[in-house]
Order: C-alpha cells, then structure tokens, then sequence
C-alpha cells in the first residue's frame, strides 16, 4: 500500500509541474490474462480451470451505523465464500439514497465469491470521518467478487481497490438494471482516486457501468483528486464498456508501468478530465502508439486513418480532446490501414479514436481533429498507402540536439515523468538544476551544498539512458547574504563562494553531466539574478578555471540570456560575444523567447529578423575566437490554457497553431546549426508533445547541408531546410512561413533537385505523423517532385540512398 501511496503521490505532484480484435465480451464473461513475461505476450492463452462457486447466504444490511450488528462492517466481517450482502430498502430507499459514515477502514474482502449487491437501493459510503492517509472505501483482495450499486465518497484513498492478486471480480454492471440511483453500477468520486488496480497478479477483472469523477447524474462534476481509475501491475484487465470517467483531476484512465499489459479499454465516456482521457506511463499497456485519423467528415460520418496492423479501432467524439460519444469501431487491415462509416452525422465536435492490439493493450486517445471536414494530402493524386510515423524513445536514438528544461529538482521529485516528457518524447538533451534555475524556483530552505539522494538518482537515471545534461550553475547563496547583495558578484567574497559551489557541483556531477552552464538570463532584471555585464566576464573567466580543475572534458557553456528581440538584452549578448573569454567556453546560448511569430505585431519583425540575427551571433562570436556549439533555449508556444499569467500578454495560440510553430522554431533552428531546447510541451499538451516526439524521432542524426533545390510554387514566403543523416539519406524540411492557421489546405508546388536520384523519396507529417511514399520523376537527369502540398508547418522528405551526379 505505502508503494502505491507514493507512486499516486508522485503523479499528483507531477500534474502541478507541468501522453483484442474481435468484438468485446458481455460484462459477465470472464477474460483471459496474457502470460506475465518480459516478451510480447500471447493472444492465445489456454482457459483457465473453472472454479466451483459455493453456495451461500444472503446477508441484509438494515443499518447506517459504523459497526454494530445489521451494519455493513458486521456483514463485511461475517460474510462467507459464495454469500451475498444486500441492502435493506425501507433503510436504504433506492429514490432517496442514505450515508453509511465508517469511523475507521472497513475490514477488506478476503473470502472470495462475495457480492456486494445495492443495485436495488440507496447506499452511500461516505470516508469523510476516517483519519489516516491513503484509506480505501472497499479493498478488494480475492477472488471472484461482485460490487454493484453502491456509492462511494470522499475517501482519503481509492474509492474501491483491487489489489493482493484479486482476480475476475466484477466491479459495476449495467445501470439499467435495478430500481437504485445507479443500477448495478457504482459511483467513485471525489476520493483521491475512483478505482485502483495494483499489485502483480491483480489480472483479468472487469469494471463496467461505473461513474467516475461525476454525480449520479453523469453530468456534474464530482471528480476525484487524482485519475479515474489506476492500473499499475495488473494484467488483462478490462475497462468498459459504459464507465462515464470525467471531471478527474489527473487522467480519466492511467497505466503504470511495464508490469501493466493486456489491459483492454472499451467504449466509455471520457470527457473533461484535468491532463489526459487515457495516460500510459512508464511502459504501461507497452506504450501502444494511438491511431491517426487522415480523413473525415462529421456530416458525412466517414473517416480513414492508421493504427496498427489487424487491430481494433474505436471511433469517438469529444467537446476537445477525449472521448465523450462513442461512435463505434473498425477493424484495421494488414498494413494498418482503416476506414469506418457510421451511416449517419458523428456528433463532433472533434474526433479521436483508440487502438487495441491483439494481445488486448489499448492506446491513448489519438490526437483529434480540427474542424468539419479534412483530407490530409500531402501529394495531389497520390493514392499510395499512408502509415503511421514510428516514434522512438531516447535511449534508441542518435542525438536530435533536441531538449527540454526542468526548472527546478528540489521542488518536486521528477523521476515519474522521465518516461513521458522526456524519454517519451525521445529528447536528446535536458537543461536542469538543483534547486532553481530561475529566482521564481527557488526554496530556500534547501542548502546548497547537499545533493538530495533522489536527485543523484535522476541523474543517473538520465545519463543511463544516453541523454545530455546541461548542469545551470545558479547559486542563490543562501547560506551567506541570500542574494540580497544586487546586482550579484561585486565583490570579491561574494565571487569566492559561488567559485566553492562551483566546485562541489562540478565534482559531484562530472561522472553524469557534460555541460555546464554560467548562469541563467544574467541580463534579467530581477536583483537575486542580475549580473552587470562586465561583472558576468570577469566570473566567467574564474569559473571556467574552476571548471578545468575539476573536469578538464567538461563544455562550458556561457550566455543564456533573455530572448534578444529588445535592445538590451541584444546588447547583453554582443557584449558576452565581443569578449576576451569566447576562446575559452565551449558553447553560447540565448533565449529564443515565448510565442514568437509572426501574428503578433510584438513579435513580428523579431521573428523574420531571427536568422539574420543568428548569423551576425555567429559571425561575431567567431571573430573572438569561439569555435564551439549555438544553443538557443526556450523555444515555447503557450496556449491560452498553458501559458503562465505574467507572460499573457505575450500572446497565445490554439493547440494545433502551437504545434505548428514548436515545429518551425525547431527546423528552423536545427536548419542553422543551432542545438535547441523546448519549454512549455509536457504530455498534457498532446499535439505539440506528438509534433515534438515525431521531430525527435526524424531529426535523430542529422546535420544541416547545402541541397540544390528549384521551387516553383504561388506560395511567396516560403523556408526550407536540408539535412544529412548518418546512413546517407537526406532530408528537406519546407513550410509557407506567414501566420499559421487552424487547417491549412496546402499549396500546390515542383521541387526540382538537380543531378539527384534516389531509391525512393518519403513524405512525412510531422503534426499529424503518418508518412506516404511519393511519386517522382527524373527529368533530365534531376530528380522532380510535382504537386507537392507545402504547408504552413514543416513537411519533411527523406530520400532513401540518394545520388548525387
């Protein structure tokens, strides 16, 4: 229990920082758990041998009290195998529902073949006088039990538990049946979790019918302070059909872990979760990759898309991005290729889907689609299969010189979202400290001088999975004058003690971190982190000796200031490029800044101007004497319902406009040799995160090149980019660069590459992640692309072993 305390906890904590093919059995019938194994497992799994079920008793709940005979802590207590405990409807009138409050946690049913059956009453159970943390309203930890009917509130813990190895117990049923408030289906809401599964060997149960997170209503909402429903270690486990999982803190639906497979999940409403409708994490249900839709249309009630091979596909509509309407399901064909017609409109007004392998693992929701009919094109009168783009995880892939930046590690332990935000997503490079990054992510009352454990062991665990780490050395001397000597560094004293911090982290950390880097935004205004230009020089160079004391390999990097679209802070930068230590350092960084774009007059000129400003960077700091890496950070689009109040007016976009510009920032970048960083694009935001994932994955090892290439096309602002891969295939990433719109159509246009051939050239999407072999020509010796639909975001072409002549 302590185990998944935590483990719950973590997630919580996490959310404040801050992704079989045949029809489904009837709720009564038992499934089949795949084989526990580290393979893939099985989808033919031999019949369990069935169990004799004893015949019992019915014992009759006829009281309110806690405990005391008729109440239903005496049932629990008394109740046998095979036995039923019912309710008592003159106490329990099923129109007006009466509260069982428990003083302390209710016995846990360890006899088997129990039913718990209220489906013709009122019965509320009610947590709220409990004292302790982490306490369930029901614990289930055998086999074969029934809980139906039953309201379950406010409990510090899950509100109904499955775990020990319980197996093929059924926990809700159909709400038709019975005269109570919720039929044979139960209510979990407002505890810090609705129904959790847990433990290895809790397998094969079923929860269908149930409310989660909502009144007996459906509509209102109640919902618990965590996810809907928890699985972490259990295996074959069905969810569905007809739970309604809204209103919940966290996800609808969250599965932990590696030792989660098999676990189906099947025609429910999930709708107005607070992160995500269904969370995989940390290898649960094997992380199965969620299906793309490529075309539909809502009045029509059509759509195509891909998933896997011969999987299952459900259809659903949502008000944004779960799945509130179930529309109905498809089977995929050999190539995953898929196609469902309702036959009538789809209630709109997006739509998302699920796949379900045949080894029973069901997806996250799929990213949902924008507007009212679309046909994703990426080549006129091209009919070639689409696929879906296969993403990887950090540790199997080259370095992308894509990352992303923790703010702070002592605030909250991160070591659960390693697997999402950053593994996940396949990121390549992290930016982090200890304990504040930035003077908003400082606590104070943690020294400075003292590594928490949990911190050495994310590190560890980062570098074991072959990912970059950049070190900010941001030292906030708490132990001497608290930053309250402003601006920082004037004296001598002051120096002394940052060069000793220096020090100790550098020789704690030199085993796992590569780079280092001389603080962060010096330029900033804030008195706890502002440093005088020629102050910040005459640090560097100390601290760079430091440095090369402790860890002669180290890159040591230099600048990190704000966003260089104003005066001085462009000042600041030039200063630090024009100066004396630029041999020395190894790496320069700037801020690219929030929501730079073309759309807002703030940032307009700023944004055409960039790449002429990373030049001039460029040409600068090479004139000094610096031979090393560009690293532009903070690459962040927020949305209206991401972005942090003091940078509202900073401006905003949709979700599927962000994307688009993470997407152009990072080509755009990687195009001028520039090592990026991205803010602001966690798991909760799923189009972005997906865009991110899918650039991780197709810029893995590439390296900017000169291609030749001819563009006719009407598009008058166009941008491309061109790469090497380390097998020899290259990429070309173009895009219209106006403002980027909710759906962009696309516009027709010739590439012509002269004196290339290659074995074949592949289409890819990178906000919608499926690719298409396209048709081209070689005319006159080059190789020509024609009707090619450029759009307002990267589209990417590989060309698999090219030539060139």
């Amino acid at each position: 229990m302590k185990r998944i305390e935590s483990l719950f906890l973590l997630v919580i904590i996490l959310s404040l920082c801050l992704n079989s093919c045949g029809p489904s059995p009837s709720p009564a019938a038992t499934p089949q758990a795949p084989t526990r194994t580290s393979l893939q497992p099985t989808a033919t799994i031999a019949s369990p041998t069935p169990t004799k079920i004893p015949q019992g008793e019915t014992i009759i709940v006829t009281s309110t009290a806690d405990s005391g005979p008729g109440t239903l802590r005496q049932a629990l207590q008394d109740a046998q195998p095979g036995d039923i405990i019912a309710f008592d409807t003159f106490v329990f009138p099923p129109d007006v529902p009466v509260t069982i409050y428990p003083d302390s946690e209710l016995p846990p049913i360890n006899q088997g073949h129990l039913t718990i059956d209220a489906s013709d009453a009122g019965v509320i159970l009610d947590g709220r006088n409990i004292p302790g943390e982490f306490i369930p309203g029901l614990q289930v930890m055998s086999n074969g039990n029934t809980i139906r009917g039953l309201q379950v509130i406010n409990f510090s813990g899950a509100g109904i538990v499955l775990s020990g190895g319980a197996q093929k117990n059924m926990i809700g049923g159909d709400r038709g049946i019975g005269s109570g408030p919720l039929g044979q289906g139960n209510l979990t809401s407002n505890n810090t979790m609705g129904i959790g599964i847990w433990d290895v060997g809790t397998d094969i149960n079923i929860i269908t019918g149930n409310l989660v997170g909502t009144d007996a209503s459906g509509k209102e909402d109640r919902g618990n302070r965590g996810s809907g429903i928890w699985i972490t270690d259990g295996v074959g486990n069905k969810i569905g059909p007809d739970n309604v999982l809204s209103y919940n803190a966290e996800a609808g639906i969250q599965i932990l872990s590696s030792n989660s497979f098999g676990n189906t999940i099947t025609q429910n409403h999930i709708f107005k979760n607070g992160v995500f409708g269904i969370h995989l994490m940390d290898g649960g249900n094997e992380e199965l990759m969620a299906p793309a839709i490529f075309d539909f249309d809502l009045s029509a009630g059509f759509l195509t898309g891909a998933a896997c091979a011969n999987c299952t596909i459900e259809i659903f509509s949502d008000s944004n991005n779960e799945g509130e309407y179930y529309e109905g399901r498809t089977i995929a064909d050999s190539n995953g290729a898929f196609m469902f017609d309702k036959g009538a409109s789809f209630t709109g007004p997006h739509l998302t889907a699920t796949v379900t392998d045949t080894s029973g693992n069901t997806s996250q929701l799929s990213t949902p689609t924008s507007g009212t009919r679309v046909s994703l094109i990426l080549q006129e009168g091209n009919d070639l299969p689409k696929t879906l783009l296969r993403t990887k995880r950090s540790g199997e892939l080259e370095d992308n010189r894509i990352g992303c930046q923790w703010d702070s590690l002592a605030q909250f332990d991160l070591r659960g979202i390693i697997n999402g935000e950053l593994f996940g997503q396949g990121l390549k490079r992290v930016r982090l400290a200890a304990n504040g990054i930035s003077w908003d992510h400082i606590d104070w009352d943690i020294p400075e001088f003292t590594i928490d454990p949990s911190v050495d062991d994310l590190l560890s665990t980062i570098a074991e999975n072959d990912v970059t780490i950049t070190y900010v050395l941001s030292f906030w001397d708490k132990a001497g004058e608290k930053g309250e000597n402003c601006p920082r560094f004037t004296t001598e004293e002051e120096i002394q003690r940052y060069l000793d911090f220096v020090s100790f982290i550098v020789r704690h950390f030199k085993d796992r971190v590569q780079y280092f880097e001389i603080w962060n935004e010096p330029d900033i205004g804030v008195c706890v982190q502002r440093i005088e230009l020629d102050d910040y020089i005459n640090l560097v160079r100390q601290v760079i000796s430091v440095i090369r004391q402790e860890y002669p390999e180290a890159t040591v990097e230099v600048g990190g200031t704000t966003n260089p679209s104003g005066a001085e802070s462009r000042s600041y930068l030039f200063g630090i490029l024009s100066s004396d230590i630029m041999p020395l350092v190894d790496a320069v960084s700037w801020h690219m800044g929030p929501s730079v774009s073309p759309e807002y007059e703030l940032w307009r000129a700023y944004y055409y101007e960039y790449p002429s400003l990373v030049q001039e960077i460029k040409d600068v700091a090479s004139s000094n004497g610096f031979t090393g890496e560009y690293i532009a950070d903070e690459l962040t689009w927020w949305t209206a319902e991401s972005v942090p109040v003091y940078e509202q007016y900073m401006g905003t976009y949709s979700e599927f406009v962000s994307a688009k510009y993470y997407a152009r920032g990072i080509i755009l970048n990687l195009g001028m040799d520039i090592t990026i960083g991205v803010g602001g694009s966690g798991p909760d935001r799923k189009i972005s995160f997906s865009t991110i994932r899918n650039l991780s994955t197709i810029m893995a090892g590439a390296k900017p090149i000169s291609l030749p290439m001819e563009i006719q096309s009407d598009a008058t602002n166009m941008a491309s980019y061109a790469f090497s891969l380390s097998n020899g295939d290259h990429l070309v990433a173009l895009w219209t660069d106006g403002v980027a719109v909710e759906d962009d159509p696309g516009i027709s246009t010739t590439l012509t590459f002269p004196g290339l051939s290659a074995q074949e050239v592949i289409g890819m999407d990178v906000l919608y992640g499926f690719e298409q072999q396209l048709m081209v020509e070689i005319e006159n010796g080059n190789l020509v692309v024609h009707d090619l639909l450029v759009k307002d975001y990267p589209i990417i072409l590989r060309f698999i072993n090219p030539i060139s002549q």
